[in-house]
């Protein structure tokens, strides 16, 4: 297996739950919720595999034993948030996590579909990586589905394309936390949709539709992470649709 050798410095956003910022290497945000109602880790989103080593030195600095890892919540196909998923599931092979995917995202992976999760435009392969793709499985989660962690965290899936086809959003009603993958980010920024499958009509869709939830904790898939969440939103919102004045 190939691991960078850093280490990801794991941060707590409010209590059990905990972001762990991306490598500078084609990487995600991560971020994971210690339940301990039921003495397990949830984490969103899986990293480029390259990156798996310093989260779990990451998660062991600050008490969290990477072996609890049960649930993994996908925001969407891309190499940069799934690749991750097969050095995971070979380290854990003997108590292998479930895995969580929008129902578009699940055939992608479930199918083992690398040219959907590695756009063409990237010019690189798994292989290149070190890391091979193939089938797996994967729940499929729909638009809308909650599920409970525990008793204090709640989250709903909304569907949310114009990135990617499988794009979602999870939020989590009660606390305000908003877990939105790349379709916005702090700054005003918003995700790529040149990529196949991206749509910057349905992009600018997405994000208005979201720039309607009231969140606090904006925990994007790249940069920094916020705790004025609407206000990053509305500032992505207004940029994202700017970009009409350019047709």
């Amino acid at each position: 297996m190939f691991f960078t050798n850093s280490v990801k410095i794991g941060k707590e956003v409010i209590e059990d739950l905990f972001f762990f910022p991306e490598s500078q290497m084609l990487d995600c945000n991560q971020y994971l919720i210690n339940n301990r109602e039921n003495d397990e880790i949830i984490l969103f989103d899986a990293g480029n595999g390259k990156s798996l080593k310093a989260l779990f030195e990451g998660m062991n600095n600050i008490g969290l034993d990477y072996k609890k890892i049960t649930k993994v919540y996908i925001t969407h196909e891309h190499v940069d948030h799934v690749l991750g998923l097969y050095e995971l599931l070979d380290v854990m092979k003997n108590n292998p996590p479930e895995i969580f995917a929008y129902e578009k995202t699940a055939k992608i992976l479930q199918e083992g579909n690398e040219s959907e999760i590695i756009p063409r435009d990237l010019g690189i392969s798994s292989s290149m990586l070190g890391i091979e793709i193939r089938p797996i499985k994967v729940v499929n989660i729909k638009e809308n589905d909650q599920f409970r962690l525990n008793s204090e965290f709640t989250f709903k899936i909304f569907y949310t394309p114009g990135h990617s086809l499988g794009s979602i959003i999870y939020y989590e009603i009660n606390k305000k936390i908003l877990i939105p993958g790349d379709l916005v980010f702090a700054g005003g920024s918003f995700g790529r949709y040149d990529f196949p499958g991206g749509s910057l009509t349905k992009l600018q869709d997405s994000i208005e539709f979201t720039n309607k939830l009231d969140v606090e904790y904006l925990l994007p898939g790249h940069m920094n992470i916020s705790d004025n969440g609407n206000e990053q939103i509305e500032y992505s919102n207004k940029m994202v649709h700017s970009i009409r004045d350019y047709f």
